[in-house]
């Protein structure tokens, strides 16, 4: 089952920022917007700096990534590198 998570509040220097550690996870975001699709980890991203959002769509995790984290468990890792970078899930 694929997710849908949107987060608000990313100012564009802390969206590159996380880009850095998201890469870190292998996981490459190139530009503002596309599909990744690394390690069972895959989806679609759009950020829009004028309204300072993220959205990832499609999220969905395979394997090889599924014997170590589920969705919700991405979900939270996502949450949490969102979150240290000013940003904030949507309610």
């Amino acid at each position: 089952m694929a997710k849908r998570l949107q987060y608000d509040g990313i100012k564009p220097e802390a969206f590159d920022q996380m880009k850095i550690k998201l890469k870190s996870f292998g996981l490459d975001l190139k530009g503002n917007e596309g599909n990744f699709n690394e390690k069972g980890v895959s989806g679609q991203y759009t950020y829009s700096p004028e309204s300072e959002s993220l959205i990832l769509d499609e999220l969905s995790v395979g394997f090889p990534a599924s014997m170590m984290l589920n969705l919700d468990t991405l979900q939270k890792r996502m949450t949490d590198v969102v979150a240290q970078h000013g940003g904030r899930p949507q309610q």
